[in-house]
Formats: structure tokens, sequence, C-alpha cells
């Protein structure tokens, strides 16, 4: 017998052979051998006697399976896998499922070092597939095929139901990544071996041809749950390969094999099974020929919808989001399975589909959804009115001109196309949770979380070039992209809704079948309380996509009662009178995190009241103010603050600007600024979330009203916000000092009149020395009233604040060079169709100059003064800014200077070594810096890091003396982001 160095036993092949699990532990056993290359550990741990170490190493196989490649997977990896998937632990069996794949992958294709499995399958999906650059290993593909594939079949017949999911999710994306005719013989024998074998077996023993399998419990009843757990798996496996790519499962194919066997599943005597079915109907339908869905799915939908088990009625009611869905989305892929077609005759074939389809889903789907609505069971029709709203958003088109999801112009790529991968913010989610649901389940991207899709890292501004727009964009806080990307998702959805119209003969049936339940959730009085506040939720939930797809008639009609029911609680009539109910605080919350999306669907009429709204107070902006902003709830106000900006751009400027002053009074009152709420735990003002909020929307805000407007109403909120207690209020609130400044340009504060000019020269002169002189006295001289009785020994962190402010001016100047408009002033622009402006982007030529010169003549000398700041993270600040100015100021006179001499001094630090000056920030050509963290107490937008200095910070994020030294030597301690 051989033995290894530890004297383990070795096999006939060499191998380690699997400890005895009956011996004593030895402390050796205890530990890892950190000495091991990675597949020795592997090898070695995965047979451990300890489960814990056995757990950590069987998710390391993937990862090791990809860095010894496909040899050495072959030969060493997979000997360990028969007795791995025997394991008496589940969560190991589990895990094991979740590497198979990925294992497949690296025995077919681990030696091509460019293989990506996002772009394998889009190459699939373009049908080049004999053009694809990627080449099988034919040894590995026969491996994955036959033996990986036969460990997937036992563990899709384990006993636990993560197990068989985890196997599952595996063997139907494995169906991705073989060649297609290899599907009918290695993906989908599993699945109907295990329905067929379930219907032959009725012993209740193990199934055909497989072993038993760990902690089984034995007896009759045992085994008929086993075989309705494996029946269910069975349905989930077929729905989810029927919803594969087309060029991979044919709809030939999925006739063939996977319809019958659903129907057969539909007939089971099991209502588990049979709600099983139910559920796996749409994605079938969604792989499925015309003649199939019209002949066999539909029908069997149909069927179950009258189900003696009130159970599968429920289940029919909520799968019919996901019906109705399916259904449109069949087009595109009915005439992309055949003759490839283009141009006039594709959409002419598609529309053909559509038109037969979208009678489908109103002949038989709408008479599904009535009949559960008055269903004798209670449970099936609160089910039903919970699925209502977004059954009735449905029949809104999400597909774009190609009617397809990867089409550009459709919601659906905007829900789960490439701008969803990256992007910060983004309405459309949000607007279509429903919808969005659906394209995850529909989508078999997202099958399995082992190959979900990659999305590509933010490159690190470490190393991007310094002078390049992306790392000039990285110094944005990310609060700004989110806004503008919520505004451009809601301004794409609004072009959406006019450019593809919903169908009338939709727009009839669902007026006259489903308005009316859905308008009368609003008023729900079942005698239970809670339920009637569900269902509230529920309809307000849902009211955007239903306004989105009925329009303005719809809202005149019956939404708009339905609105004020919901925000009221009680009617238009009944709220004449006097009376009210309270209104579920979820309901408010929903109602003012869409309230914006309401207004701007409606665009202009939300200004059209009547005499009797205005004198009963239900006019959209008595709502807006008395219900949204006026909230005692914080949660209220936040949801409702948060999209501000939105909300005012649609009034007209007369109308927007009468309301600033109510708006300046509700922001600076009891609610908001002026709260003083605090409690004996947390000294901090408790609704800094409300403060910070109103930092953020500052700049768009701004941007909606003129010169001297915002000088009266807007520049003593940011005052205000700039001397915050709270650290991440004060660096939000400094982005608005940009948009401000460039406010005060001469030409917008031209009102007109009689030596205008003359006036606007001196408001601007006036108006911009007194920002300069504020944040020179709050910044640099530490006069505020808020910090007299401080010691000035913590004045540090507000020159930093200066420093990060001349850093906003000069971004917005370096993304705006070459600003060509000669006015970029569009406070007065009320056209609909025009994008949302992002407020550090449009600026024009004068701006450009206007700002150019405050920073040079005005507010840069006063920085260059930190050159010699005791401090070390004011100076570091100081560099940061620099680095971002201007390159005719920066690399010209005395800032060059300065800059160089910073940059020497920081390369000296910690013993030559040095640390990043901007942990995000590339070195400059001329001196090559390593290792300098910049974030320092104050940094921007939550950089993680911080320069390490002594002393304890308080809540204004000052210091003791300890600080106040010259710091060219080590620094130690902690600077935290300080509120």
């Amino acid at each position: 017998m051989m033995l290894n160095p530890e004297g383990i036993p070795l096999g006939t092949n060499c191998t380690e052979a699997a400890p005895d699990p009956n011996a004593a532990l030895r402390f050796e056993d205890l530990t890892i051998d950190d000495d091991l290359s990675l597949l020795d550990r592997v090898v070695r741990y995965v047979r451990s006697g300890i489960a814990l170490q056995r757990l950590v190493h069987v998710k390391m196989i993937a990862e090791t399976a990809k860095t010894v490649g496909t040899a050495s997977t072959i030969n060493t990896i997979l000997p360990l896998l028969p007795t791995l998937i025997l394991d008496q632990e589940s969560i190991i069996r589990q895990h094991l499922a979740a590497q198979l794949l990925p294992l497949c992958l690296t025995c077919m294709f681990g030696d091509d070092e460019n293989f990506d499995p996002q772009a394998f399958r889009k190459s699939r999906s373009a049908k080049n597939t004999e053009n694809s650059s990627y080449k099988y290993n034919s040894e590995g593909y026969t491996i994955a095929t036959l033996k990986i594939v036969h460990h997937i079949n036992i563990l899709i017949t384990d006993p636990d139901m993560d197990v068989r999911k985890a196997a599952s999710d595996a063997l139907a994306t494995l169906a991705l990544y073989i060649k297609p005719q290899d599907i009918p013989s290695c993906i989908l024998p599993t699945p109907l071996r295990l329905v067929q074998n379930i219907q032959n077996e009725k012993s209740g023993g193990p199934l055909q041809g497989q072993p038993g399998r760990p902690g089984t419990a034995g007896g009759p009843g045992a085994a008929s749950n086993n075989n309705d757990d494996f029946c269910i798996t069975a349905s989930n496996l077929l729905a989810d390969i029927a919803s594969l790519d087309s060029t991979q499962v044919p709809p030939s194919m999925v006739a063939q094999y996977i319809t019958p066997t659903i129907v057969a599943l539909c007939k089971h005597s099991s209502f588990r099974v049979r709600r099983a079915a139910v559920q796996a109907l749409p994605r079938v339908i969604g792989g499925s020929s015309m003649a199939d869905v019209q002949e066999n799915l539909m029908p069997c939908f149909i069927r179950l919808s009258k189900d003696e088990v009130y159970r599968v009625r429920k289940s029919v009611g909520e799968c019919l989001v996901d019906m109705s869905r399916s259904l449109m989305l069949l087009p595109a892929s009915l005439v992309d399975m055949g003759k490839p077609l283009s141009g006039p005759k594709r959409s002419k074939q598609i529309e053909s589909f559509r038109l037969t389809l979208q009678e489908m889903r109103r002949n038989s789907l709408i008479p599904i959804c009535t009949r559960l609505l008055q269903d004798t069971n209670k449970v099936v029709r609160h089910g039903m009115m919970q699925f209502l709203g977004p059954f009735i958003a449905s029949f809104y088109p999400l597909e774009g001109e190609g009617y397809s999801q990867d089409d550009e112009n459709g919601i659906m790529y905007m829900l789960g196309g490439k701008e969803a991968e990256n992007s910060v913010g983004g309405l459309g989610v949000q607007f279509f949770p429903h919808a969005n649901g659906m394209v995850s389940r529909l989508n078999p991207d997202n099958i399995s979380a082992a190959v979900a899709k990659k999305t590509k890292a933010p490159t690190p501004r470490s190393e991007l070039p310094i002078d390049s727009v992306e790392f000039l964009e990285s110094h944005l806080p990310s609060f700004l992209e989110k806004c503008h990307n919520d505004a451009m998702s809601l301004f794409r959805i609004l072009q959406h809704r006019i450019k593809h119209p919903v169908p009338a003969k939709d727009i009839t049936a669902v007026k006259q079948s489903l308005m009316p339940s859905y308008v009368n959730l609003s008023s729900i009085n079942t005698g239970d309380s809670n339920v009637d506040a569900e269902m509230r939720v529920y309809c307000a939930y849902s009211l955007p996509g239903i306004i989105l797809l009925l329009g303005q008639s719809g809202w005149e009609d019956s939404l708009k009662a339905c609105f004020f029911q919901l925000i009221t609680g009680s009617s238009i009539s009944a709220q004449s009178k006097g009376e009210a109910a309270l209104v579920p605080l979820p309901v408010k919350r929903c109602l003012a995190s869409s309230f914006h999306t309401v207004c701007n669907m409606l665009g202009p009429s939300i200004t059209k009241t009547t005499l009797e709204e205005k004198a009963n107070k239900l006019d959209l902006l008595t709502i807006f103010e008395v219900n949204f902003l006026g909230d005692a709830d914080e949660t209220v106000r936040l949801n409702v603050i948060r999209n501000l900006p939105s909300f005012l751009s649609l009034l007209s400027f007369s109308k927007r600007s009468n309301y600033l002053p109510v708006l300046y009074e509700i922001i600076k009152g009891d609610t908001m600024l002026a709260s003083k709420r605090t409690n004996v735990l947390n000294p901090i003002l408790l609704n800094w979330r409300q403060r910070d909020m109103i930092a953020q929307i500052l700049p768009n805000l701004i941007s909606l009203y003129r010169a001297d407007q915002v000088r009266q109403y807007l520049w003593p909120i940011v005052k205000i916000l700039l001397s915050d207690a709270v650290n991440i209020v004060r660096e939000n609130v400094e982005w608005s000092i940009p948009i401000l400044l460039r406010c005060y340009e001469v030409g917008n504060c031209s009102f007109g009149g009689e030596g205008d000019v003359l006036h606007a020269s001196k408001f601007s002169t006036e108006a911009c020395d007194e920002v300069f002189l504020f944040l020179k006295d709050t910044l640099l001289n530490n006069s505020s009233p808020r910090s007299a009785a401080r010691s000035s020994a913590g004045a540090f962190s507000k020159r930093q604040s200066y420093c990060r402010i001349l850093s906003a001016v000069a971004l917005i100047l370096r993304l705006n060079i070459g600003a060509k408009s000669a006015n970029g002033d569009t406070r007065d622009d009320t056209d609909g169709n025009a994008p949302p402006q992002h407020p550090f982007y449009t600026l024009s030529s004068v701006e450009y100059t206007h700002l150019h010169q405050l920073l040079k003549k005005t507010l840069l000398p006063s920085a260059l003064l930190m050159k010699e700041d005791k401090v070390t993270n004011v100076r570091l600040a100081l560099a940061k800014c620099l680095r971002v100015m201007p390159l005719d100021i920066r690399d010209r006179g005395k800032v060059g200077v300065v800059l160089r001499t910073l940059e020497d001094e920081i390369q000296t630090w910690e013993g030559g070594g040095g640390q990043d000056m901007d942990s995000e920030v590339p070195t400059t050509k001329k001196i090559q810096m390593s290792g300098m963290s910049l974030a320092g107490s104050t940094s921007t937008n939550g950089d993680p890091k911080a320069v390490r200095v002594s002393g304890n910070i308080d809540m204004q994020g000052t210091t003791g003396n300890s600080m106040e030294t010259s710091s060219k030597g080590s620094l130690t301690g902690d600077s935290r982001r300080n509120r």
C-alpha cells in the first residue's frame, strides 16, 4: 500500500483516499496548510472530515479549474466528484451543483484565454456559430456532456430542494453552450426521464438508475412527496429550457419534447404539480410556435383557471402578468425562427402575429382575470386583486420599433439591456417593477448566477489619463448622475408612449372589464382593515403604469378620483363635506415616490383645476404642498423632495415663480431645516437625511429660476446647509456653488427694462461678491455664528471645504471646454420634447468666461495661500483642487509652481514611499507618485480612504492641537467622516 507524506493511503490511481469519517480528529486536521498550491489544497480538503473545510474548498473548485486548465481539471478534479455528490451535508451538495457549470465550461473552452460566456451566447443568437472564433476542446466536450452531466442528473434527484434548484439551473444554462443538436440527447432526457420514472414508479423507492440519496426519508407518504417534488423540479427545468434562445431550442423541439410533458403535468393528480405547471406555462409559451400556443398551452391555462383547488386558481392569477408579456414577446421570435426577414416584410409579419396574439390576450386572459376577481374563495380574490394593477399595466407595449427585447428604442432595453448594467439611477426599473420582474424571469441569461451577466467594473480613477473626460467625470458625485439618469429615463418613457400608442381595442377592453375593479381598490372595504390597507398599497403601486397605459382620458375618466381617494382617504364628494379617513403610511410613501411621474405623464393639465377643486384643496399643487411636503412622516417628505426639480420643471415659469416663496417657507420650516429633533443617545440632528436630500437637488433646482429669485430664496438655503453640523450635507451642497455662480452671469441677470444692462452688471457683481465673502468668512476666517463658540483649531475641515468648492468650479469649466452657444439659460424653456439637461454640461460660452474669471481672479488667490498650511489634509485638498484646474490656469504661473511644490512634498512623506495624493487620481507627467491617500476627514463624496491624523474629531470636524502642527512626517490617528 502506497502512502503520501502525511501517511494517508493512496488509491490505485495514486490519488488520496477519503479520510475515515469515524477516525478521531487530530490537531493537524484542524489547520489549513497554506503552503500547498491551489490545486493541492482543493484535492486534500474537499475530502476533509470537517464539513466546513469541505464546504470552503468545494466553493473553490471552479476557480481552481479555470486556473489549472482543462488537462488538470480532467485528470485531477473530476475524480473528486463521485464522492462529493454523495456528501452527507446538503449545503455542500448545493454548492457543488453550482460549481459544475463553470467546470463544464472549463472542460469545453478552458484552454481558450479569450473565452467570454456572454460573447459566446451572443454569437449563438446571431446565428453565426460556424464562424465563431470559439472552438470546443473535443475531449473536454465529451467529458462535460457525459460525465459531468451524469453528476448533475444525480443532484437533480436530490431530496433537498435547494440542491435540485442549483443542479437544474446548471443543466439549463449548460444548454446555452453545447451544440444545439446535442440538446435532445444530453439535456432534455433528464427532466423527461424524471417525469416518466415517477409515472412508472409507484413503490416509493429510489428512481430507476439512481443511487440512494443521503438523508432520504422512508415510507409511502415520503415517497409520494418526493415524487411530487421531482415533478415540480422537472416542470421548472423544462420551462427554463424552453425559454432559451430559439437558435438553441427551436419551437419544433419544444413542441416535440417539452409541450407534451407540461400538458401532462397540468393534468397531474397533485395540486402542487399542477400549480408548478401553471408557473411554467409563460416561459414555455415564450419558446413555442403559434399553433402550439393556440392548440395546447393556452387551453391548459384556461382549464387550470377553473381548477377545483383554490391554490391552483390563485397561481393562475399570479401568472397572468407573465402570460400577457410572454405573448407579446412571441411575435419577434416567431419571425426570426424561420427564414430571416428584414425591412417591411419582417415588420408586416410581426404585426400580423402581434394582432393575433393581442386578440388572444383580450379574449382569454381578461375573462380569466374577471372570473378570479369574483371567485368564491377570498384568498383567490385577494390574490388577483394584488396582481390586477400589474396585469392592466402589462397591456402597455414595452417593445420598440424592432419588436424585440434588444431594441434600443424599447422599454425592455431600458429594463434589462446594456444601459441598465452600469448606470446609476434610471427610472425604468422603478416605473415598471412588475415588467422588470418578468424580464428577469423570462431572460435566459438570468437562469444561473454562475454565468450571470458580468458588468464591466469601472476603471479606477488612478488608471485614467489625468486630462481625459472620464477622469474628470469620475469626480462628479453619484447623486448628480442618478438624478440626470432618472430624468432621462422618464423622458424616454414618455417619448416611447408618443411613438408607440396603445391599441385602441386594448384600451377599450381594459376600461370596460378591469378598471372598475381596480378603482374600487382605492376604497375597498372587506371588513378587515389590514387587508384594506394592503389593497390600497397595491393600487398605489401600479398607478403610474396604468396612467401611462390609459393616458389623459383614463385620468379624467376614473384615475383622478382613484388618486384623490388614495391620498386623502375619502372620495372627492366626501372630502368636500369635510369627511376624511386615515391614509395608510405605505400608500403615502408610494404615491410620494411616483407623484412626479404622474405629473409628467399628465403634462400641463396638472395646473388646470376647477373652482370646486380649489375650494376643497383637491388640486395637484395643493396636494403636493399639504399632503406630501407638509406630511409628518420623514420618508414621505424625502420621497417627494428627491424628485422636486422634475415636478417643478413641468410648471410654467410664472407659476413656478409664484410657488417658490411657498416652497422656501416649507423647506425652512419646522419639518425640515428648522427641525431640531434630538435624543439623548444621538445628539446629532435626526433629520439630516432630509437636509442632505435638499442639498442634492439644489443644483437642478437653481437651474429652474432666475438669478434674483435664486439670490432671494435659494442662496439662503445654501448658506444654511454649508454650515450644517453633518459633514455629508456640507459636502453635497458644495456642488451647488458652481451652478449658483453660473446663474449670476450678467446675461442671466438681465430682466428687461430701461438701463437693464447696467443693472444686470451691478447685480451680478454684488451677488458674486456676496457668495465669495460668505465663503471667505465662513470657511477661511471661521466666523460663522455656529462656530463662534468653538476653537479655531478645527477650521482645517472648512479650508478643505473651500478647496473642494474650487474643484467643483474647475470641473464645470473642464467639462464644458469649447462651449459654443451664446446663451445657455433654459429657465423659460417649457418645451416638453426637449431632453433634460445635466447641470454640469450646459455651460454657454459667456457663462464659461464668467466662471473662468471668477475662479482665476476671485476664488483661487485665497486657496493658493494654503500651500503652507499647517494641516496636512488641507495641503492635500489643495493639491487635488489644483489637479483639475483648467489647463491655462494649472500649467502656468503661480498655480503650476504651487502644484509642483506640493507634489514634491507629498513624494517625500512616509520615508520617501509617499502616500496617494488621491487614491484615485493618477500622477502628473512631471512627478511620479505612489501611495498617498487624500481622503482626509472630508474627502469628496464618500472616498473610503482617509489620511491618518491625530486628535479626536468632533461633530464639526475639529481636532486637538496636535493636528495644528507642521505635518511632513508620518501621520497617525484616525480621520473619519464626521457628522
